[in-house]
């Protein structure tokens, strides 16, 4: 049968190539002009183009409408393509060159088809950085079954890759290395010609406020190349000592016409941050029905104290960029696109930000995160923002997790109010909840979800969006539960609560009462009566706000937004663009040249930062039968226990008590208890305990 087949279709090709449609269009493939190897490649270039702007768009027509509204976005773009595939004339083995240049372009564009399906937000360079990171999430957006189908389809394109690289044949024409090498160095020069006049002209921005926005308008080919040869804040053409001075000065000018506070009796009460991950009102969405409300307690804070909508960097993920802009009051329209400072210039900087402010005030500074310390190198950065320390889930002993495996925020209360107790001073905490994250369930058969949403097809998933309302109704909850312990105390608390981002969900501007994906609600509750006007504000302005509002001054970039507020009532757009532009003067400044305005030095230096906010401590060990017995406090399930330089299995059996199967104590043993993260890194170790058989068990405190 297969030998039937295998002569039958030989025949039916043969047969075709007769036909007279195959031989016009063989004649016109092969004429003077598609003929040329040049002008394939530039066809070649102008269809994988297309191809990658319909996956980003999600949307055959949608990639059509693009080429129709934006020619010459898509034209540039698609020269860009071209320059790449014409290194492949440089090669004998011509067909190959060509087919793996195209294949890291498609790969590239199927790659951002795939993240923005899950995330919204589109693949930059900065990904790959990020690389361990969606490693350590992905089963909670992908099912076993689909890590095994991408692994395989990978394995696949890359068999394939070598099939083709042995058995293409090399050109019989002899290469014609000075016209190709012309080729590509014109069409390189173009390219920076073109790119250089755009900027130049404002045809196309340098910086990028909306990263989806800017993918769609200029094309893939173009963003994706910008995140990956820009990253941190470019130079400014104004840049000079004299120019940062200048800025300086105003600063300061400002804070002598403003003294209006003695900095030695102003109050200093408890300062929490508390960073809500994928929150927002979803009754914003138009044309949506609940059953009932989902965040009674958040709107009634809404109503009864001060706060306004907060615009964010991101849409749908970005979490920790939203930290950044808050903590440190640095604009990421300024840095590169997608670019994540976490995993770039603050891997080994220290950076003004509002921990030091407060530091200087006599404030114990804290980070709080329900989910794993490592993630985004949290545990190496925070203490490049000067925390002192950092408790990540690792160091949570009752913590519960909901249906898709995020840790419910319920558990930061008692977090909370413990830093507050075990602490002499002021304290500022700066708390990032989890329990909001996507992805979201598309089946949602057996889950309790006692709020209703109706009308939501605007959504793109109606189901994961009632799943994700229910989500938020508990978050609600552990608000209120919050406050109520935070109520009972007798210092005075401030409580600043707001989203980082909104949930990855097809809603578009249209969609929302606000008309803005990119800006999320904060409310300022507080147990004094402290007087804050509302208003809506950048997430990189909201440290500075509220400082300014205690009477508080900090560094010269939070200084900046206060000079700003003073005249922002009377200002034009134009004194806002100064506004913009001093503030990217400052940040290159201070993070990447000369520190002028520190006068010459970064005063600010990296934090001995402990993690976890109760030491751990192992007293003692004993045998035990088949296993071994380590006494200590504080351990976790994270708790992992090391035995001369070798970590062994470990069972936890409560907050004072590990055991080791399988191994026995010996005279000189020396043991120590590490916090091991899931993604198996090591956040931290305890003292060295040395085991000696004469010793006898005691509880020593």
């Amino acid at each position: 049968m297969s030998k039937v087949k295998e002569k039958r279709t030989p025949k039916l090709i043969s047969k075709f190539k007769e036909t007279k449609f195959a031989k016009k269009a063989d004649k016109v493939w092969n004429s003077k002009v598609l003929g040329n190897p040049w002008v394939r490649l530039g066809l070649l270039a102008l269809l994988l183009n297309f191809v990658n702007e319909c996956l980003s768009r999600h949307s055959f027509i949608k990639g059509i409408i693009y080429f129709g509204s934006h020619p010459l976005a898509f034209l540039f773009n698609s020269f860009m393509i071209f320059f790449t595939l014409s290194i492949a004339m440089l090669f004998k083995k011509r067909v190959f060159a060509t087919f793996f240049i195209s294949a890291v372009w498609f790969g590239l564009g199927v790659t951002n088809f795939v993240i923005r399906s899950s995330r919204k937000s589109p693949f930059a360079a900065s990904d790959f950085r990020n690389l361990t990171e969606g490693l350590k999430v992905i089963q909670k957006y992908y099912t076993i079954p689909q890590i095994v189908i991408l692994c395989l389809v990978i394995a696949a394109l890359v068999a394939c890759i070598i099939f083709i690289a042995i058995r293409t044949p090399k050109v019989k024409q002899k290469i014609n290395y000075l016209l190709s090498a012309l080729v590509i160095a014109v069409s390189f020069g173009m390219i920076m010609i073109i790119n250089y006049v755009s900027n130049a002209t404002g045809l196309i921005p340098r910086q990028f406020g909306n990263l989806v926005r800017a993918y769609d308008t200029y094309g893939f080919g173009y963003m994706f190349s910008c995140s990956l040869f820009r990253n941190g804040v470019s130079k400014p053409k104004d840049y000079s000592p004299g120019k940062v001075d200048d800025v300086v000065d105003s600063v300061e000018n400002n804070d002598k016409n403003n003294n209006d506070n003695n900095e030695d009796n102003i109050d200093k009460p408890n300062i929490i941050f508390l960073q809500l991950e994928s929150f927002f009102d979803a009754t914003n969405v138009k044309g949506l029905e609940f059953s009932e409300d989902p965040i009674p307690n958040i709107r009634k804070l809404y109503d009864e104290f001060p706060g306004g909508y907060l615009s964010v960097p991101s849409f749908g993920a970005g979490t920790a960029n939203t930290e950044f802009e808050t903590m440190t009051g640095m604009n990421l329209d300024d840095f590169g696109p997608g670019e994540y400072p976490y995993k770039t210039v603050l891997q080994s900087t220290a950076c003004e930000s509002i921990c030091y402010y407060l530091s200087n005030y006599g404030y114990t500074t804290t980070a709080l995160h329900d989910n794993t310390g490592g993630f985004y190198d949290r545990n190496k950065v925070f203490s490049r923002l000067g925390f002192d320390s950092f408790v990540s889930i690792e160091y949570i002993e009752k913590y519960e997790m909901n249906p898709i495996g995020w840790v419910k925020d319920k558990c930061l209360t008692d977090e909370i109010v413990g830093i507050l107790d075990s602490t002499g001073t002021p304290d500022y905490i700066y708390t990032i909840s989890v329990q909001g994250h996507g992805d979201y369930p598309e089946n949602t058969d057996g889950l309790d979800l006692p709020i209703k949403v109706t009308n939501n097809d605007v959504t793109g998933n109606p189901n994961g969006f009632e799943y994700y309302v229910n989500q938020t109704h508990e978050m609600d909850a552990f608000v209120a539960e919050l406050i109520d312990a935070l109520s009972k105390r007798d210092e005075k608390t401030i409580l600043v609560i707001y989203g980082d981002h909104l949930p990855t969900f097809d809603i578009t501007d249209d969609d929302l009462k606000n008309g803005d994906i990119y800006q999320t609600q904060y409310v300022i509750w507080n147990n004094y009566n402290l007087q804050i006007e509302n208003k809506d504000v950048q997430a990189y302005q909201l440290s500075a706000y509220l400082m300014k509002n205690l009477g508080m001054k900090g560094g010269v970039i939070s200084r900046l937004h206060m000079s700003h507020f003073d005249k922002e009532d009377k200002e034009d757009k134009e004194d806002n663009e100064e506004y913009l532009s001093n503030l990217k003067l400052l940040e290159y400044d201070i993070l990447y040249g000369n520190c002028q305005a520190y006068e010459g030095v970064n005063p600010y230096k990296i934090t001995n930062m402990k993690m976890g906010y109760k030491p751990i401590k192992v007293l003692n060990g004993e045998n035990a039968y088949s296993h071994i017995v380590i006494r200590g406090r504080n351990f976790t399930e994270f708790s992992q226990v090391e035995i001369n330089g070798t970590v062994h299995k470990t069972i936890y059996n409560g907050p004072d008590e590990l055991l080791v199967d399988g191994y026995t104590l010996k005279d000189g043993d020396q043991i120590a208890v590490l916090q091991i993260s899931n993604s198996d890194e090591t956040l931290s170790r305890t003292n060295i305990f040395t085991y000696k058989e004469s010793d006898k068990i005691s509880d020593n405190n």
